[in-house]
């Protein structure tokens, strides 16, 4: 090479490592701040500088995008993401986060694009399963969802809540693999037993009718007492189309409807539900609070009372005919309904303590009929925080203090963080000028969620 080129060719050189090398240790500089960084959003633009300085560390832009994601600043995680994944700089979490951010960000057209675009890839996150489960679930695909799920549980057998979910989905088309699923969610984590027992209670009942239609009727409303309202209007949807005379299915839709707020909050289908059956219970039971949430009580006590014609001895109608009552003013025949309730049931006592609550809310017929009745409830659930705090409130009506006390004590004994018995202690304590134990109950009451507590605060202790 000629002497003035190798010249030129060491000047150049020179100059480019002039230029290069105090970019590249800025970079890592850069990096450095943003493992010092005090805030994530900081942190990402110094992974995103140390990035664009450091050429062959692409995985910095999905560190970046990892912060932005975590200080909620989805669109810029977007970008970062992108970035990353034009480079080829993609771990397996990464595309699990990059579809989280567009999912948070409500496309989650482009969020599912994304997870099954991952799914192609060699080495792949099990998240992604989970996270299309979700997505497919909320998209009425319960058959996709349901597949992908059993995908993820395969991977994580230990997850309590993932054969939870399972198990719900599962309850739509195989009751039996259901009940597997949600023992061992309930085995895996004992939070799940109470909706678990639920749930199987259901599903075994469910598996006793001889056609699917009615079958489907049963298990959606097991899914309707765990509150997944929206699965269960997919079972008694499913229940129609199998059987477009099945008035319970109808009526249960409607149901479900209110609950989902779907359609036209379910008039459409009560009424062809009505046409179909007009004597049957839970048509007109359905019907009665289709009403009663509309505040057309009038309507509601006439759907309530025809239910109760028709199954005479279910207290549960009778109740509803109390409350019916109780709205429309007329509390003496809405005590009547209430008692007649539990001499359908006297060793139920759900029933017992409707009536203590009645009494109390209405302030009726206290030492005669609530006292009592509350008494039996604390007798029949042996000592329940729920009946001994509905007691003390009674027995705190009745001036009864030093009795209202101790079953307050009792319900905080065995349930210190009862909203409703600290709300009572801290009527008491006013009752009787104790105000320091009583704003103290009362703040309590009020941090458990008693908007109740909240109104006495301001009104006592402004």
């Amino acid at each position: 090479m000629p002497r003035t080129a190798t010249r030129v060719l060491f000047v150049l050189t020179l100059i480019f490592l002039a230029v290069f090398v105090p970019l590249v240790f800025s970079g890592y500089s850069e990096l450095r701040k943003a493992s010092l960084s005090g805030s994530y959003t900081e942190a990402a633009q110094h992974y995103r500088n140390a990035a664009l300085r450091i050429p062959w560390r692409a995985d910095l832009y999905e560190l970046s995008g990892h912060n932005y994601y975590y200080a909620k600043d989805y669109v810029q995680a977007n970008a970062a993401y992108q970035k990353a994944f034009a480079r080829h700089a993609f771990s397996p979490e990464g595309w699990v986060a990059w579809g989280d951010v567009n999912y948070l960000n409500n496309n989650r057209k482009r969020a599912r694009e994304i997870w099954e675009q991952a799914l192609q890839e060699q080495n792949h996150s099990d998240n992604l399963y989970s996270r299309l489960a979700e997505v497919y679930q909320s998209n009425g695909d319960i058959a996709q969802a349901t597949d992908y799920l059993q995908k993820y549980v395969s991977a994580h057998t230990d997850n309590a809540s993932a054969h939870y979910r399972l198990g719900l989905l599962l309850a739509l088309s195989d009751p039996n693999r259901a009940l597997s699923e949600l023992n061992d969610a309930s085995h895996l984590d004992s939070q799940f037993g109470p909706a678990v027992e639920t749930l199987c209670a259901a599903l075994d009942l469910a598996l006793q009718n001889d056609t699917k239609s009615a079958q489907l009727v049963v298990i959606g409303r097991g899914l309707g007492l765990v509150n997944e309202w929206k699965l269960a209007r997919t079972a008694f949807e499913s229940a129609v189309e199998l059987d477009e005379k099945n008035a319970d299915a109808w009526a249960w839709l409607g149901e479900a409807d209110q609950q989902t707020d779907s359609s036209d909050g379910g008039t459409a289908e009560l009424e062809q539900a009505l046409t179909l059956n007009p004597d049957s219970a839970t048509v007109r039971g359905l019907r009665g609070l289709y009403f009663q949430r509309l505040g057309n009580f009038p309507e509601a006590l006439t759907e309530f009372q025809a239910a109760a014609a028709l199954e005479p001895g279910n207290p549960a109608w009778l109740v509803s005919v109390g409350e019916a009552y109780s709205k429309r003013g007329d509390l003496i025949r809405a005590l009547e309904s209430y008692q007649t309730a539990t001499t359908l049931a006297p060793e139920d006592p759900s029933y017992w303590r409707l009536l203590a609550i009645f009494c109390a809310q209405n302030n009726i017929n206290v030492n005669d009929v609530g006292i009592p009745a509350a008494q039996n409830a604390v007798v029949l659930t042996k000592s329940d925080a729920g009946a001994l705090d509905i007691l003390g409130w009674l027995l705190l009506l009745d001036a009864r203090y030093e009795g209202a006390e101790q079953m307050l004590k009792r319900a905080l004994d065995l349930d210190p963080q009862n909203a409703s018995a600290h709300l009572h202690m801290g009527m008491l304590y006013l009752q009787t000028d104790q105000r320091a134990s009583a704003y103290d109950h009362l703040i309590h009451a009020r941090d458990l969620g008693s908007s109740e507590a909240e109104i006495i605060l301001k009104q006592y202790f402004p």
